[in-house]
């Protein structure tokens, strides 16, 4: 088996996690790729690592960071549709399946083929002032008031009929995998990732009624803005940031492509809620689960 390695160059442990993979992996059998940051990696674990081409193909995506990295690492190899699994070196890490305590137990499961595959979806968005470029996202997608303090408009269309004009800081767009991130924050519901819907989570409405709206994932939603203004930002899984223009539309469909999850046959979604959420105030409710 290939497996191609994605890492945040920045993150503690890294060395460790590297080490471990080299060790549990290595063998004839097996290949490691280095997809990015290959002069680093060979520094930092002194060994030779060859460039590869961001075309070369392999069986499974690793990465080594945060959430952070697991979304860039999407968004540079989706096209691929390799399972990936995410070892968390950062904060929450909410997406990764591993961490450096269990990452050696999650690398044996692997090598002997006990895991699951959960496939999720992506979004494609389209600038109406970009013609040649398709953007995607894993997450959500964010359009705000940028560096200006005042409210905006946002008009909504879902398949050519419209929704709403939305008053306020922004809006969130989020997959059912993004549904956990900035669009709960703003009040957005969990919705298990897996499923394939889209949501729509106003930023402090000026509409006190205004509420998320859930959307089926074959709908086209369509954004433009009513009203002239200096600053307006569009920010794609946290990362991908554009000044947005007064006469942009903007085209969000869910993509033909799936990001490919690798979990271990234990996973268990609602635990990782219990845990990163800290539903549970007590160590003894913990333990009785």
């Amino acid at each position: 088996m290939k497996f191609g390695i994605y890492i945040n160059k920045k993150k503690d442990n890294l060395k460790y996690i590297l080490s471990t993979i080299i060790d549990e992996l290595s063998s004839s059998e097996n290949e490691i790729i280095y997809l990015n940051e290959q002069q680093f990696i060979s520094d930092l674990l002194e060994i030779s690592i060859p460039t590869f081409r961001n075309s070369i193909d392999y069986d499974f995506l690793i990465t080594i960071g945060g959430d952070g990295t697991i979304l860039s690492a999407i968004r540079s190899q989706y096209k691929k549709e390799k399972p990936i699994l995410g070892i968390h070196a950062g904060k929450l890490g909410f997406l990764a399946e591993s961490d450096i305590e269990n990452c050696k137990e999650i690398l044996r499961l692997i090598k002997d083929s006990k895991f699951k595959i959960e496939s999720r979806s992506l979004f494609e968005i389209e600038l109406s002032t970009d013609n040649e470029n398709k953007y995607i996202c894993a997450n959500e997608i964010v359009i705000d008031r940028g560096k200006s303090a005042r409210t905006m408009k946002v008009n909504v269309y879902e398949n050519n009929i419209f929704v709403n004009r939305y008053e306020g800081d922004g809006l969130i767009i989020s997959t059912a995998n993004g549904s956990t991130a900035y669009s709960l924050s703003a009040g957005g519901p969990i919705i298990y990732p897996s499923l394939d819907l889209i949501t729509i989570t106003p930023i402090c409405s000026h509409s006190l009624s205004t509420r998320t709206i859930v959307l089926n994932g074959n709908s086209n939603i369509m954004i433009d803005f009513p009203e002239k203004r200096l600053s307006r930002t569009l920010t794609i899984d946290g990362q991908v940031e554009f000044e947005i223009k007064d006469n942009t539309k903007i085209n969000i469909m869910t993509s033909d492509k799936k990001v490919h999850f690798l979990l271990t046959k234990e996973s268990n979604y609602f635990n990782k809620l219990r845990n990163k959420m800290g539903w549970f105030s007590s160590i003894d409710d913990k333990n009785n689960y």
